[in-house]
């Protein structure tokens, strides 16, 4: 019988969503982006009995890190971000750990895989375990993340995509970065057949779609920093 947890959570104007992903047996977590108030996280965690082991970020965006900083000063965690977008951002932490593509996080007894899926940002990354993924702003419940921002590459996101529905079963559960759909996770298979941002056999069409309206290289909102 499989040891992992993955919890679900909202928080803050954005419809955020965070998650602690571990073992239900020792409940060990790690927390997915951590944002809107780390003591809204701890607290989250206590009601939980879960224990806050690491923070895994999905990329750097303010709204997905804006609260890293302040949960540092209660928790001495190690926090991991892929290598290519520590070396495309500014933004720095204390504790941080530069991963790779592939690489394995294990929390308790769960193993967690790393996976580069750009397109949002150039190192934008998703967490692999078991039949599940996190996929942070790279896909969402009938959509997926903007590409006008500074990093941003509709051509890219074509492909991390394509990929996704390329290697990953179509049982595979998603657990996206916000709550933007009817639902509030969905799979492979449902977004391959219903996703209108995976319904383009063309990198043409794709870049009409996501790009209407939009301009490239845009700054990206910044949230304030949350304690």
């Amino acid at each position: 019988m499989s040891n992992l947890v993955i919890h679900q959570f909202s928080l803050g104007t954005w419809d955020n969503f965070l998650y602690f992903i571990g073992d239900k047996n020792t409940r060990e977590v790690f927390v997915v982006d951590p944002a809107w108030g780390s003591d809204k996280i701890v607290a989250e965690a206590e009601k939980n009995n879960f224990i806050i082991k690491g923070a895994l970020c999905t990329h750097s965006h303010a709204d997905h890190v804006n609260s890293v900083h302040s949960l540092l000063k209660t928790h001495d965690i190690p926090v991991y971000m892929l290598d290519k977008e520590v070396e495309f951002t500014t933004w720095r932490c204390e504790n941080l750990n530069k991963i790779k593509a592939g690489q394995i996080l294990k929390v308790g007894n769960v193993e967690i895989t790393t996976m580069h899926t750009p397109g949002h940002t150039p190192g934008s990354s998703c967490y692999h375990v078991e039949d599940r993924i996190v996929t942070g702003d790279t896909l969402f419940v009938n959509g997926c993340g903007r590409c006008d921002f500074v990093g941003g590459s509709p051509e890219v996101m074509y492909e991390t995509l394509k990929g996704l529905t390329r290697n990953l079963a179509p049982n595979t559960i998603v657990y996206p970065g916000h709550n933007y759909g009817k639902t509030v996770t969905s799979t492979i298979a449902d977004e391959k057949n219903g996703n209108p941002f995976m319904q383009f056999d063309t990198l043409d069409g794709f870049i009409n779609h996501r790009m209407a309206g939009k301009t490239r290289n845009t700054p990206a909102l910044i949230p304030k920093e949350e304690s």
